[in-house]
């Protein structure tokens, strides 16, 4: 049986969540050691010969890699966090529908409520009786 569109994209998204943070940490630590590299680039570069013009430049693309390294980082965030959005709305929508699995249901959500049901009480009130 193959898998359908929703149950693949459920999959892609739970991956994404999954690896995220390992490699959200692995950009960081990539960026932190460039940085710490970037103090010396000077002057190993001066070391290696490089003239003015060829130094700066030098310079200046190892600067803005270390930018594009920071903005992929953030992007990476930024996208984990709209999967976990996403997975929650299916999640959200597929109980309003009635689609989840029988007993895949929380405890505090047994059944979708329309917007002018009544919501039970619970069972003890605020003077604790």
């Amino acid at each position: 049986m193959q898998p359908s569109s929703l149950s693949q994209m459920i999959q892609s998204l739970k991956a994404v969540i999954e690896n995220a943070d390992a490699v959200y940490e692995k950009i960081v630590h990539c960026q932190k050691a460039a940085m710490e590299f970037h103090e010396h680039l000077h002057s190993i570069g001066t070391k290696e010969g490089l003239k003015e013009r060829k130094l700066q430049k030098a310079v200046e693309s190892f600067t803005w890699n270390i930018t594009i390294l920071k903005g992929q980082a953030d992007l990476l965030k930024y996208a984990k966090n709209e999967t976990l959005e996403n997975l929650k709305q299916i999640h959200y929508a597929a109980l309003s529908c009635g689609l989840n699995k029988p007993g895949t249901e929380n405890a505090d959500v047994q059944k979708p409520r329309r917007s002018l049901e009544v919501i039970p009480e619970k069972a003890n009130d605020e003077t604790g009786d």
